[in-house]
């Protein structure tokens, strides 16, 4: 499972990070997550927004800031 947070450096991504960081660890997800401030790949898929999480390449959602509880149901819902 690959888990990238793209971010243009916000205070909000920066916390949303730390609890993605910590759903991860609470879901034992051997990926660790990884946070990317360059944009381009995302503008180059069409996207605009400030903060974007993609897992496995695909969006699972843009300019949210969800709580641990919310992430974990995302993460799960996608290794389904």
């Amino acid at each position: 499972m690959k888990i990238q947070l793209f971010d243009r450096g916000t205070p909000q991504g920066k916390q949303l990070f730390t609890n993605l960081e910590l759903a991860c660890q609470r879901l034992q997800i051997d990926y660790d997550p990884e946070y990317v401030k360059d944009m381009s790949k995302v503008i180059s898929m069409g996207l605009q927004g400030k903060t974007i999480l993609l897992i496995d390449g695909e969006v699972a959602f843009m300019d949210r800031y969800p709580s641990i509880k919310e992430l974990e149901v995302i993460i799960s819902d996608f290794q389904k």
